[in-house]
C-alpha cells in the first residue's frame, strides 16, 4: 500500500468527466493507501507525474461550488499531511476577447494581472440598489515555487512548444474506449455566436438548434497547424453559480 507520507501534490476534480482525464495521464498509478483519516470521506487516485507523486480527489456526485471543494481539500489534508501543492484543474467556460483568442480545447493557467491575484471569486460581495455590484471576493495569490514554476514552464513552451496534442492523442491511443467522449471536437463545431444572441432553450448542440447564419456568428481569426492547442495565463474566474 502506499504510503500518505509521500505525496506532496494535490490535484481536485470537480466532475468525472475531469477525474477520468486526470487519471489518464498518470504516468505511474500506485495502490490505494489503507492509512487515511477516519474523518477522510474523499475517494483517491494516486500516482505519479514525472516526478512527483500525485494524489488526485473528486467532488461528491452533483455537488459543486467552492464549498464542496473547500471540504474535499480539508479531508485530503487530514489523510496526506505533507501536501504542499493543491491544485484545481478541469473544465471551464472561455471568454474570448480582442487580445485572448480562446477556443474550445485551450488551456489557461491562472496567472496574476492588474493587482488581483490569478483567481477572482466575482459573485462574492454586496448588491446595493441602483448601483455597481460591490465584488469582495478574493483569493491570495499561489506561493512563489508555484509563480516561479509557471515561468519556467511558459519559457520552455515558446522555445520548443508544449507537445499537449501529441501527449492527447497518445492517450486516446492506448485508451480507445475514451475516443468518443475525448477527442477534440471538430474545427466546424467550434463557433461563436455574439454575445447579445439568444440560445434557443434545450439546445444540447447549437451548431443545430440555433443555426450558423453568418449575421449572428463572430467571425475568429484562423489558427496555424502549430496552434491547435493554445495555452493562455491570466485570471480566472470563478463563482458559485
Amino acid at each position: 500500500m502506499s504510503d500518505p507520507q509521500n505525496y506532496q501534490v494535490g490535484w481536485i476534480c470537480a466532475i468525472e468527466t475531469e477525474y477520468v482525464a486526470a487519471k489518464a495521464f498518470l504516468d505511474e498509478i500506485h495502490k490505494a493507501s489503507e492509512y487515511l483519516s477516519p474523518s477522510d470521506n474523499n475517494d483517491y487516485t494516486l500516482g505519479k507525474v514525472g516526478n512527483h507523486n500525485i494524489v488526485i480527489a473528486i467532488l461528491p456526485d452533483d455537488e459543486y461550488g467552492t464549498t464542496s471543494a473547500a471540504s474535499v481539500a480539508r479531508d485530503m489534508l487530514h489523510s496526506f499531511t505533507n501536501i504542499r501543492v493543491g491544485l484545481m484543474v478541469g473544465i471551464a467556460g472561455g471568454a474570448p476577447s480582442a487580445t485572448h483568442g480562446i477556443r474550445l480545447g485551450d488551456v489557461v493557467v491562472s496567472a496574476a494581472r492588474d493587482g488581483k491575484d490569478g483567481v477572482v471569486q466575482f459573485d462574492f460581495g454586496k448588491r446595493v440598489q441602483c448601483r455597481e455590484f460591490q465584488r469582495f471576493g478574493f483569493l491570495n495569490q499561489p506561493s512563489t515555487v508555484l509563480r516561479t514554476a509557471v515561468v519556467g514552464l511558459r519559457s520552455q513552451h515558446t522555445v520548443h512548444g508544449h507537445q499537449l496534442d501529441e501527449s492527447v492523442n497518445a492517450i486516446l491511443q492506448k485508451n480507445p474506449r475514451l475516443q468518443e467522449k475525448f477527442a477534440r471536437p471538430d474545427k466546424k463545431t467550434d463557433i461563436l455566436y455574439h454575445s447579445d444572441f439568444l440560445h434557443a432553450q434545450g439546445a444540447d448542440n447549437c451548431g443545430n438548434m440555433c443555426g450558423n447564419d453568418p449575421s449572428i456568428l463572430k467571425l475568429q481569426s484562423k489558427r496555424s497547424k502549430d496552434d491547435d492547442t493554445v495555452i493562455h495565463y491570466g485570471l480566472i474566474a470563478s463563482s458559485n453559480h
